[in-house]
């Protein structure tokens, strides 16, 4: 069985790196913003394709080398996908990349089942997107896409529901892809926006989003590797310390780390890491060296014993900065040992959050996870935003972000089924006509 764990070597006597650097340390950023993108490391090269700069879904890739020390080469543009798409899934096979679903349109409306190939070339360089005749059963938004064996795997998502289902397709030797199919084991829940890792013994499904109540969800489950390439059925293991979703995960050495993520409107920093035991399952969370700034739908990729941030988005923005740490740093930072480098700053967003909307808050109602907002534009026209808590009140003139609707969303909190409701990651007081 061939597995493409994120880690299959490691070193066994490790580089220098950054001068002995502490933490997270800023390199080479991408030419591009980038947010919910997909990424994939292929021997010893970071290939970062499509995602969202928070304007517009991308079609552009790029690609880098990582350098001795650890640090990354100034990135390179790369070939353009068939169709811009966002919330993907990308893996790797025999030389070829693989796009997988995800969304594109006005907030990511359009659900994707189609799928790209691109062979990579001698140099490292990304050779033409080709669109694959075989698609994917279902529409997949913020699937996980993993390659295991000679199959490739795209796990839950979203296509119009939550999604508790997984399919694969057959890899033939030219690197087409046969018919996608249903498999008959399903997660213990429904996944969404959730991470996804895989050691040498067991694949994990971590977080995701609720399928009401818009929060994150703190469950794990795991499913062991069998001697015929396939997996074991499902089975929840230690949760994490917060539920979250839009977070990013990887196993190293015997460990299975978590980064970032949100909950409800609000961003986290927050990594933690669990042992991973000797049947598979996880044991207890903790809690260790954050990122260097609260992130979402950033990714986490591994090489050796180094740990990759890219891109990403919180209420502030949308970034193109990337950062890398070695993987022990995190759980001992250096920072406490003498003659080291500071951790890198928190970095400014290459595209800040757009605040087109305005209005006066009309009502205002704590949901707990949420605060409810109504926004009266005048002439009797409102609409309701559920955002993070803020200290506007009733009466306040504000200005937010676009942020997503949603249709038919029940409140738990509440008891209260909204009609259309808008997410924002960010509401600001203002004076009118300002």
């Amino acid at each position: 069985m061939k597995t493409a764990t994120l880690f299959a070597v490691l070193l066994l006597t490790t580089l220098s790196f950054a001068a002995h650097a502490s933490g997270w340390q800023k390199t080479a950023s991408l030419t591009t913003t980038r947010g919910a993108a997909g990424v994939v490391e292929v021997n010893g090269r970071l290939y970062v394709i499509g995602g969202v700069d928070g304007w517009r879904f991308l079609n552009s890739s790029e690609y880098t080398v990582i350098q001795g020390d650890g640090t990354l080469a100034p990135w390179r543009k790369g070939s353009v996908l068939k169709e811009e798409r966002g919330f993907f899934g990308v893996a790797e096979h025999n030389g070829f990349l693989y796009a997988v679903g995800g969304g594109n349109g006005p907030n990511g409306h359009n659900l994707l089942r189609s799928v790209e190939r691109a062979k990579l070339l001698p140099d490292g360089s990304i050779g033409p997107w080709k669109s694959e005749p075989q698609k994917l059963n279902q529409p997949r938004r913020c699937s996980k896409v993993i390659v295991i064996g000679e199959f490739l795997y795209a796990f839950g998502g979203f296509g119009g529901a939550l999604l508790d289902t997984i399919e694969r397709a057959p890899i033939h030797p030219d690197g087409s892809l046969g018919a996608w199919e249903l498999l008959p084991e399903r997660f213990t829940t429904p996944r969404y926006i959730h991470a996804m890792a895989h050691g040498e013994m067991a694949l994990y499904a971590v977080g995701g989003h609720a399928e009401q109540g818009g929060t994150g969800i703190a469950t794990t489950e795991f499913a062991t590797f069998q001697p015929d390439g396939k997996f074991a059925k499902w089975a929840l293991s230690a949760p994490l310390s917060q539920g979250r979703y839009g977070l990013s995960a990887l196993v190293y050495d015997g460990y299975l780390y978590t980064f970032g993520g949100l909950d409800g409107a609000t961003f986290y920093n927050t990594t933690e890491r669990s042992r991973i035991g000797a049947d598979g399952a996880l044991g207890p969370w903790q809690t260790i060296a954050p990122l260097p700034a609260p992130f979402a739908d950033i990714t986490i990729i591994g090489y050796r014993d180094w740990v990759y941030l890219i891109g990403g988005t919180n209420r502030d923005g949308y970034y193109n900065s990337v950062f890398v740490s070695r993987v022990a740093d995190l759980a001992e930072p250096a920072a406490a040992k003498s003659g080291t480098k500071p951790a890198a700053p928190a970095p400014t967003p290459s595209k800040p959050v757009l605040m087109p909307n305005e209005g006066v808050v009309k009502e205002s109602i704590d949901g707990g996870t949420y605060l409810y907002l109504e926004i009266d534009f005048g002439n009797g026209a409102s609409e309701w935003l559920a955002t993070g808590k803020t200290d506007v009140k009733v009466g306040d003139y504000v200005r937010y972000s676009q942020g997503i609707f949603m249709e038919n969303f029940h409140s738990k909190a509440l008891q209260r089924t909204f009609k259309v409701i808008r997410f924002v990651g960010k509401v600001v007081r203002e004076e009118p006509g300002r």
